[in-house]
């Protein structure tokens, strides 16, 4: 029995030899595998590790993906660092012109003296504030503080995404944090993007000084263009960032 399974192993390794010295090495593990299994079974024969076995291809499993983190200077998640901190920056509410997109900030700034100029045309960026005052803890005490933020390393995933009106990711997805959909006012002429902003927010401290600038509110559902149910008019709509 022993010299039968030797002689199924040489076999098994002049098959090899030989389609990778006249075909190349495109697809070897499947043959090896059916070389493999026709002698003994698929018990044994393991190339590689298995990466659907992880939940993630051969592609992305060294990847890692950057989100922000509204609303906190830290990452919450455990599979996530933190690249950076900061604050959150914006056009001004009442401006037409300007950035729509809301930046995450540094808090240490570099500027390059080349580039200093004190005429010409340009455009303002101006921090962010809550603008929660009729809202409940912790919410009313985020009022006119200036809103902060980290952007995040997650490791081993390859793509992230903001679901509103939602607290819970798909199946296969990781959780990176849950919160407040936040937005511009309707009635404001800057209006600007929707961000998810942590349910445990935090401001910078020392900033309550009601400048305005860049301002976030909590977005509500209508309805009658919204369908209610399944939604409910004039309710706060929570929000996600799910990573894969």
């Amino acid at each position: 029995m022993i010299m039968v399974k030797y002689t199924a192993v040489a076999v098994f390794c002049l098959l090899s030899l030989t389609r990778q010295q006249t075909e190349g090495y495109e697809d070897e593990d499947n043959d090896g595998n059916r070389v493999w299994n026709f002698f003994f079974g698929d018990k044994e024969y393991r190339p590689q590790d298995s990466c659907k076995e992880k939940q993630m291809t051969c592609e992305t499993r060294n990847a890692s993906v950057v989100y922000t983190h509204w609303g906190r200077t830290d990452c919450t998640s455990d599979s996530a660092d933190i690249v950076y901190a900061g604050y959150v920056g914006g056009g001004h509410y009442s401006h037409h012109g300007g950035g729509t997109d809301p930046l995450c900030l540094p808090d240490e700034p570099e500027y390059n003296d080349d580039l200093k100029s004190t005429t010409g045309s340009r455009t303002n960026l101006y921090g962010a504030e809550y603008e929660t005052t009729s809202y409940n803890t912790p919410w009313i005490d985020m009022h006119d503080h200036d809103v902060i933020c980290a952007v995040c390393l997650a490791q081993g995933r390859s793509t992230s995404m903001m679901i509103p009106a939602k607290r819970t990711c798909p199946g296969g997805w990781t959780k990176e944090y849950e919160g407040l959909l936040m937005g511009s006012h309707y009635a404001h002429s800057g209006g600007h993007d929707y961000l998810c902003v942590d349910g445990t927010p935090q401001a910078r401290h020392g900033s309550l000084a009601d400048q305005n600038g860049f301002l976030l509110y909590a977005v509500v559902g209508v309805c009658g263009s919204l369908p209610c149910p399944p939604y409910t008019n004039d309710a706060q709509l929570p929000c996600v960032v799910c990573t894969w």
